[in-house]
């Protein structure tokens, strides 16, 4: 990445409402060859190391931070309930005792987590809607979401989501890309 583009980045004022909790953010490009060592430390960072894999972040300063940097690699938004609900039960995977399996079970939850009073998975998706107490033990247990490419894929990875593109904020319209992948 070039000081210039930084330079620029400095400047650029990312807009998040007030209300806004949670963000989704989910890797739409690669690039040929050796990319950036910022740019791949940010990703591994965001735990988003593949194409189309997903994450739910606590929207701070510091997570917006890290999207300006890797925005022309990422598309991202504000979910909708409906929209995380959908993607823990059709996408959640946890670690459970080392090993990788999905959050198909109640039984799974309640013997993880029923000491944080979360019995089931719909309270997991509550406490990650909500960004609640347990959203970072949550969120650490939880592997990024591997969803499959769009119907219809994307339009025009090279160009920003505002100039008809697919990469930077959606919006409310990231539940509509969600909805594509599911």
């Amino acid at each position: 990445m070039t000081d210039k583009r930084l330079g620029r980045l400095k400047h650029k004022v990312v807009r998040v409402p007030e209300t806004v909790k949670i963000l989704f953010i989910m890797r739409i490009a690669n690039i040929a060859g050796p990319m950036p060592e910022k740019i791949r430390k940010i990703l591994q960072s965001l735990r988003l190391n593949e194409m189309n894999n997903a994450v739910l972040v606590r929207c701070n300063e510091n997570a917006i931070e890290k999207i300006k940097i890797v925005e022309p690699y990422v598309t991202w938004g504000y979910p909708s309930l409906r929209s995380i609900h959908d993607l823990i039960f059709k996408y959640g995977y946890g670690e459970v005792d080392g090993i990788y399996s999905a959050l198909s079970s109640n039984v799974l939850i309640e013997n993880k987590f029923s000491k944080e009073g979360l019995l089931c998975l719909d309270d997991v998706v509550k406490e990650m809607f909500g960004v609640g107490a347990h959203f970072d033990m949550l969120n650490e247990f939880m592997y990024p979401f591997k969803l499959t490419p769009p119907k219809g894929g994307f339009r025009r990875v090279v160009d920003n989501f505002s100039k008809n593109g697919a990469w930077g904020n959606r919006a409310e319209k990231i539940n509509t890309l969600v909805r594509k992948m599911l």
